[in-house]
């Protein structure tokens, strides 16, 4: 992990207890979620994603609500 700033960490923190199926790391720059448990192949195809990444916390929130509504819509959040 790179070292990030207050901020950062405060962000990172908020993301992982946020989404706590997810692990929320960054590295050079770039915010990576890995869902702790592989996507179903029903999620899959749905698109619920095992790991992808986003250029800040913002954008990586928005990135997680959408996945949270897939599985929500698939009665597996």
């Amino acid at each position: 992990m790179d070292p990030l700033s207050p901020g950062e960490r405060a962000h990172l923190a908020a993301l992982e207890s946020t989404f706590p199926g997810w692990r929320v790391r960054v590295e050079k720059g770039w915010w990576w979620a890995t869902k702790y448990a592989p996507p179903t192949t029903e999620q899959r195809a749905a698109g619920v994603l095992h790991e992808f990444a986003r250029q800040g916390p913002y954008e990586m929130a928005a990135a997680l609500t959408v996945q949270l509504g897939i599985l929500a819509r698939l009665g597996d959040a």
